[in-house]
């Protein structure tokens, strides 16, 4: 008996957290796997304790499983794939519990059909997922909160239609139960296939009017830059008659500090800007063109000085370019706001081009060296007073659904430094979800 229930507690643990890992692209380590396992203890030694209450190892592995895979992972979904994993597990073991009552199966050949068909479900699944690009649809707390609802009661009455059924006896209406609630189950995939696909759709459309609205963005950037060269242009004659006079006198100090003084801080500014907005023409992406060249005017209006580098040709980049839009400017935003106080502020800002990568770099000087990185990414935390502190969070989360992206936040020697490495994605599977 004891070891049946423990071959049954591993094969139960393996399920599982083989399908949450498989899913949400999480990678297996020792540490994961230590915690994993005295979770599933737990709840196997309560499933022992209280056969006849089932109900209370499936909420303690459903609420612990739930915590211990968002720590790993930041995604707010683990809720509802774990449900769906536990949902597809039920319907699975109770129709091979009825085929194996019925032809007498042995218990090699019952785990086999589970580990089969789960196999199956959950294979398709995460093709449902990628196909969607899950992680990039955003779902308000309202919708958020109705399916946390919706999967909780659906679980809920699988519970008391078939486990409760089942333990009474009542075979063929258990059986009955199985099949409407399949059917149930089907119709909720459809369902949320349709909704998913409305709102990807919503989605397409709001991306496209931001992509409309960062490239306006550009193009004003562009005719103020142009504005400013034309303006040069213009004086470029009166400037050197303005020199005339220290020439024909040989006034060579005077024309040095006229020339310091007068010419090159007042142009220099429109040369410097010229200069940056040549560096964006390698940055062929035109939302994230338009996006840091608002953010270049923003950064000169405030006086900060602010380097673009973009040595080669970038023509694409494997993210989302709505979402890198989004990353960009809560790191721009912050870079800003942080240097506005300083004496000597610079933002630096950099796209590597590398060989199947590239790599991002944004960095500003600090006044404070002392600040918690870890913090500073929590949500709600920040050092700009209450209600603030929302955007490094959803960095953090919108990174962490791209298994293709290696990112870092460090301070070295008084400045904040940002490194994200996006490396190509070769096939339509490796893709986020």
């Amino acid at each position: 008996m004891t070891t049946t229930f423990v071959l049954f507690s591993l094969f139960n643990f393996f399920i599982i957290y083989g399908s949450l890992f498989y899913i949400m692209n999480l990678h297996v380590t020792i540490k994961r796997f230590i915690l994993c396992m005295l979770v599933n203890a737990l709840v196997s030694v309560l499933a022992y304790i209280f056969p006849q209450s089932i109900w209370i190892s499936i909420a303690v592995s459903i609420t612990l499983s739930t915590g211990l895979i968002y720590l790993f992972s930041k995604q707010h979904m683990v809720y509802f794939h774990l449900l769906t994993i536990y949902i597809s597990s039920i319907l699975v073991e109770y129709a091979v519990l009825f085929l194996v009552s019925i032809f007498h199966l042995s218990l090699v050949v019952h785990g086999s059909l589970i580990v089969l068909l789960l196999t199956i479900i959950m294979l398709g699944y995460k093709k449902f997922l990628t196909h969607y690009n899950w992680n990039q649809v955003n779902l308000a707390i309202r919708s958020q909160m109705v399916l946390f609802l919706i999967a909780t009661i659906t679980i809920i009455v699988f519970y008391k239609l078939i486990f409760v059924t089942a333990q009474k006896g009542d075979i063929q209406i258990s059986i009955t139960n199985l099949i409407i609630l399949s059917s149930y189950f089907i119709i909720m995939i459809t369902l949320t296939r349709i909704l998913l696909f409305t709102m990807m759709k919503e989605q397409s459309i709001n991306a496209k009017l931001i992509e409309q609205q960062l490239f306006n963005q550009y193009m004003q950037s562009l005719e103020q830059v142009n504005r400013d060269m034309q303006n040069f242009r213009h004086d470029h004659a009166n400037i050197l008659l303005s020199l005339r006079g220290y020439i024909e006198n040989d006034d060579i100090i005077g024309l040095k500090k006229y020339f310091e003084e007068k010419i090159v801080k007042v142009e220099q500014q429109t040369l410097f800007k010229n200069q940056l907005f040549s560096q964006l023409d390698r940055l062929q992406i035109i939302e994230i063109k338009g996006l840091i060249s608002t953010k270049l005017l923003l950064a000169d209006e405030l006086s900060i000085p602010i380097s673009v580098e973009v040595p080669k040709m970038i023509k694409d980049i494997s993210i989302d370019r709505l979402h890198l839009s989004r990353i960009l400017g809560v790191f721009l935003d912050n870079a800003i706001e942080a240097s506005a106080s300083l004496d000597a502020p610079q933002i630096n800002l950099a796209f590597l081009s590398m060989t199947n990568e590239i790599i991002i770099v944004i960095e500003n000087k600090l006044l404070n060296s002392e600040i918690s990185i870890q913090q500073l990414f929590t949500e709600r935390y920040s050092t700009k007073g209450e209600h603030r502190g929302f955007g490094l969070s959803s960095v953090r989360n919108v990174l962490s659904g791209y298994p293709n992206i290696t990112w870092n936040s460090r301070i070295e020697n008084q400045w904040f430094i940002h490194e994200i490495i996006i490396r190509e994605r070769i096939t339509v599977e490796g893709d986020h979800m």
